[in-house]
């Protein structure tokens, strides 16, 4: 009897001695899963966030540099001259983010609009909000945004004064956010609860995630904790993530990003209770089995590993084509100036007509359309160091990485135009479907930027001079 009992009382020691040291195992090892998920969790938000804040500044500076060439062109014809006016007129339907086109008043009273829009008598240029706005620079900028009665939607009068005299006139367009409310829905498809695009200035909501935000003013009068903390930080000028309490005991991270060429803020949260929320599928089997934590942990850290790098390959693809978008299009050719300098060909490819497939057959053979017209690109533009990029919309851009003459290059962009007439005829001949191509040449010592503008140049002469054709500088 005293050996049994003296047999129990070392089992008990026994159990009391390596159950708490599995119990402490399980739950250090709980605390650093929860820690290593916390930490890539925020490291996703801080990722995800950046890439579409750089999303939403290349679309913006995409506004800006295609309003510049109307501004440049104005200035060099004159507002005199009708060809001025017909240019302005090209303005309107043509880009999604600014529909109605540019307008123009002066301070004379005289007023333009591309859209065929025309005043009421108590119409003065003068008193316009944006003809205000407009005074303060020579170069196109943002103002700041307004609701839009007609649409509901949010929109900003871009403003820029034109140097032509004596009559002092600005150049301007209203530009429709709606590229920024779709960033906003698409990025909370995930762990991230909101998220919303705020003025610096008057902290007016100019597109989120939550329609119902649209146009209110952030403040620490909101009936939101998260809201009024958030408000908080803006006032103190942070940037970059913090942990912030929220409504009903809850706790965020917050990621704020300053959004280059505007003057907002863009803002996501992350509910920390929406990181652990499928944790259980971890922590029950760990509580039946020790030794599968550290098996566990290696399939979480796996998981978010492939999770980031999924979304930094998505960030530079675009989702229609798969081509590379302009990000990825952009690193890709700054890369080759660097490793080959004053070798290649920038190509900027538009699609004539484009617009008549959408109206007359509906977006999703729109649709086809591009993903037609970018299997015709990659199957034309296959060499190893060709680059076949959908910069947006029916532009398309291919950087020709190797020597290339003049003479190949011209030969090449006729069987090319060719091609792409021939084939989109055959499956839309009532569209007349074309292809206008700016190129450039790759010279020494030159930026991307300076070789981007050159080929849009020339895709704006060809455009000019009656489309389906190509144009080198």
């Amino acid at each position: 009897m005293k050996q049994k009992s003296r047999y129990i009382w070392t089992n008990i020691k026994l159990v009391c001695t390596i159950v708490p040291i599995v119990l402490l195992m399980i739950v250090i090892y709980f605390i650093l899963v929860r820690n290593e998920i916390t930490t890539l969790s925020k490291a996703k938000l801080a990722l995800e966030s950046q890439n579409y804040a750089e999303d939403i500044s290349t679309w913006a500076d995409s506004v800006l540099q295609e309003m510049t060439i109307y501004k440049s062109m104005a200035e060099q014809i004159g507002l005199e001259k009708a060809e001025t006016y017909k240019m302005m007129d090209t303005s309107a339907g043509t880009h999604s983010a600014y529909p109605y086109g540019l307008y123009l008043g002066d301070d004379q009273g005289n007023y333009y609009d591309s859209s065929g829009w025309i005043p009421g008598d108590d119409f003065v240029v003068t008193e316009r909000d944006w003809y205000q706005e407009g005074l303060g620079h020579d170069a196109f900028a943002f103002g700041e945004p307004y609701v839009d009665a007609m649409t509901g939607g949010t929109c900003v009068s871009v403003t820029a004064r034109l140097s032509t005299g004596p009559a002092v006139s600005i150049l301007a367009a209203d530009v429709y956010l709606d590229y920024a409310a779709q960033l906003a829905k698409e990025i909370t498809a995930t762990e991230i609860e909101n998220a919303f695009f705020v003025t610096r200035e008057n902290r007016m909501i100019v597109a989120a995630s939550t329609p119902a935000l649209v146009g209110s003013i952030l403040s620490a009068e909101m009936d939101s904790v998260l809201y009024q903390n958030i408000s908080g930080l803006l006032d103190a000028n942070v940037i970059g993530q913090t942990e912030v309490p929220g409504d009903n005991g809850s706790t965020y991270f917050v990621n704020i990003n300053l959004i280059e060429n505007t003057d907002w803020y863009f803002v996501t949260c992350m509910n920390r209770k929406m990181v652990f929320q499928n944790l259980w599928r971890i922590e029950f089997p760990m509580l039946i089995v020790a030794i599968a934590a550290a098996l566990l942990l290696f399939a979480v850290t796996s998981k978010f590993s492939r999770e980031m790098s999924i979304i930094r390959k998505k960030a530079k693809r675009d989702p229609l084509t798969n081509l590379w978008n302009r990000n990825g299009f952009e690193e890709h050719i700054r890369f080759a100036l660097e490793e080959n300098p004053g070798q290649g060909l920038l190509l900027i490819i538009d699609m004539d007509n484009f617009k008549l497939v959408n109206d007359q057959l509906g977006h999703p053979v729109g649709d086809k359309v591009l993903q037609d017209f970018s299997q015709l690109l990659e199957n034309f533009f296959n060499r190893n160091k060709d680059v076949v990029s959908r910069l947006g919309g029916d532009e398309f851009a291919v950087f020709v990485g190797r020597k290339i003459t003049v003479t190949e290059a011209e030969a090449m962009l006729t069987k090319f135009v060719s091609l792409v007439h021939k084939n989109l005829n055959e499956k839309y001949p009532a569209q007349n479907l074309s292809a206008s191509i700016g190129a450039a040449f790759v010279s020494h010592s030159e930026s991307y930027n300076f070789l981007y503008q050159n080929a849009d140049k020339a895709l704006y002469e060809i455009k000019r001079n009656g489309k389906n054709g190509f144009r080198i500088r």
